[in-house]
């Protein structure tokens, strides 16, 4: 079985924790999107600053740390996001269980 990319390594720990994710991008990123409701959407991707910013199809080896924003605004338009997990861990399984557990209290924060 070939070895996942980092993002879907991060999309099968989310999808382990109960929490529905889908890989997405837009003209400049790649990152996972998970919906909150009403409450906006959340995005995860590469570390800002890093080689990988705003990626998620790279080799696990390649991990530089995750980036996690919110966006209230369920249709992620008018700009307003807060950035709640920021890591330049490179270690992969670690820092992807750090993110899933912000994802988490983020969510149940709403």
């Amino acid at each position: 079985m070939p070895t996942p990319t980092a993002g879907q390594f991060l999309q099968n720990a989310l999808h382990r924790a109960g929490i529905p994710a889908r890989p997405d991008s837009d003209s400049g990123s790649d990152y996972i999107a998970i919906p909150v409701g009403a409450h906006g959407i959340i995005m995860i991707g590469g570390v800002t600053g890093r080689a990988k910013e705003n990626e998620i199809h790279y080799r696990p080896s390649e991990h530089q740390g995750w980036g996690a924003v919110h966006y209230p605004d369920t249709k992620n338009d008018d700009g307003n996001f807060t950035e709640f997990y920021q890591s330049t861990n490179p270690n992969l399984a670690q820092d992807t269980a750090h993110v899933v557990k912000a994802v988490q209290d983020t969510i149940a924060g709403r």
